[in-house]
């Protein structure tokens, strides 16, 4: 009996035993199955954030908000508003990263949730580089505020600065900042003073040539029919453009010719490209886009849509009149219109060639006449700058001075017979 009994307890036991195991086997493997789902979870939640995170990060991004700018502590040191595009720094993202670092300004950030990626090239514009910085500077204030040449508001630091002028415009100053040009207002200015920034200086005028009409002298097609003076070959063309390149003339702009005139920045050698009329323009358009070089057509708005008009990102569209280029209107020379039409007929024509042209206020003289009268009712319709032809003096032919009446900007008319000396000559006429 004893026997039995002792058996049935040591069954008993070992199969307590053998439950305790069982179950601490159960449990050690319910644990390792939950702790290996917490990891997982845990794996899982860090590597969402990072995600997060990046979804925000891009070398090219954009502000989604007005926020605040911080420095490498986590301390607001400014203020940034919306839409403004940034170039940041390439960083290790984990899912601490708070900050992203913007490139080209020293120790600023801002906060990874207040950008957005873009698909826009953020800083591309580097044409101020060519210009010649004068030699002062501005030292700011201890807050400055930043715009872009559009007079639109990007960002404040509390910090003074000092930049060497790129730009003096009318209650504004052009400076080098984060690797572009920008705009501070004179509010924020503390002082102005000399500063030794180049030994270039500033060139007595910049050259403008006129061109007409272009056409590939390998196509017969293209060439037929394009037999007046002031038809332009590929060949001759090409000439000019390398001559440009390879003498590292400038092709400007119109807004730049117009700063110039007026003081507000100064020019390397440079050349203003202007093509009259708009007609058969395509090979010329092409090869200044190939070569990267400016230029601005004078466009009839009355035969040509502006809005259809085949140009690239180097050419502008400048007025040469709605439908006034109409010979034997009145006396004197080809009878130009613009001389003696009645002046609402006038001003009429100059607002719908403006209209269509984005308000430009450039125009060009058809035939290159004009009078007091013409004068007159350019400014009176919004324009700034007029061109003309050819200005013969003991020299040659004038360039497009600083102080030059900007409503007789003269220009060196390009014909099939000028030659390359003949460009040569006139270039020369460029001093620095």
């Amino acid at each position: 009996m004893r026997t039995n009994k002792k058996k049935k307890r040591k069954l008993k036991l070992s199969t307590i035993i053998f439950a305790i195991i069982a179950l601490l086997l159960i449990g050690l493997i319910f644990y390792k199955l939950i702790s290996s789902e917490k990891e997982l979870y845990r794996k899982n939640s860090a590597q969402e954030v990072i995600d997060g995170i990046k979804s925000h990060y891009q070398e090219n991004v954009i502000t989604n908000k007005e926020t605040k700018l911080y420095d490498s502590e986590g301390n607001p040191i400014g203020k940034i508003n919306e839409s403004v595009m940034l170039l940041l720094e390439d960083i290790n993202i984990d899912k601490n990263t708070k900050y992203f670092k913007i490139k080209n300004i020293e120790n600023t950030y801002i906060k990874y949730q207040d950008v957005d990626p873009t698909k826009e090239n953020t800083i591309t514009n580097k044409r101020y580089q060519r210009y010649i910085p004068f030699n002062q500077n501005i030292k700011t204030k201890d807050e400055v505020s930043f715009y872009d040449k559009f007079g639109n508001y990007l960002y404040t630091i509390n910090k003074s600065y000092d930049f060497a002028i790129i730009i003096k415009d009318t209650n504004r100053y052009g400076i080098e900042f984060a690797n572009q040009l920008l705009y501070i207002k004179e509010d924020d200015i503390g002082s102005i003073y000399d500063h030794h920034n180049t030994n270039l200086s500033n060139s007595n005028g910049v050259a403008v040539l006129n061109y007409h009409f272009f056409y590939d002298e390998n196509d017969p097609e293209d060439a037929k029919g394009c037999n007046e003076a002031i038809c332009h070959s590929k060949a001759q063309f090409k000439t000019h453009l390398d001559y440009f390149k390879e003498n590292n003339i400038f092709t400007v702009t119109m807004d730049e010719l117009e700063m110039y005139m007026d003081r507000k920045l100064q020019l390397p050698k440079s050349v203003l490209i202007t093509i009259d009329d708009g007609g058969r323009t395509k090979v010329g358009v092409d090869m200044l886009t190939e070569y990267k070089m400016n230029a601005t057509i004078f466009l009839v708005s009355s035969w040509y849509d502006p809005s259809t008009y085949y140009k690239t990102d180097y050419i502008e569209l400048h007025s040469h009149s709605h439908n006034m280029h109409n010979g034997g209107k009145c006396p004197g020379g080809q009878g130009a219109e613009i001389k003696c039409l009645p002046k609402e007929t006038i001003l009429d024509d100059l607002a719908t060639s403006r209209n269509a042209l984005n308000n430009t206020r450039a125009f060009c003289y058809p035939f290159y006449e004009y009078n007091d009268y013409s004068m007159n009712l350019l400014k009176e319709a919004g324009f700034t700058m007029a061109f003309i032809g050819e200005v013969p003096t003991y020299y040659g032919y004038k360039l497009a001075e600083v102080g030059v009446d900007k409503f007789k900007i003269p220009r060196f008319v390009i014909m099939t017979h000028t030659t390359m000396k003949d460009i040569d000559e006139y270039f020369n006429e460029i001093k620095n």
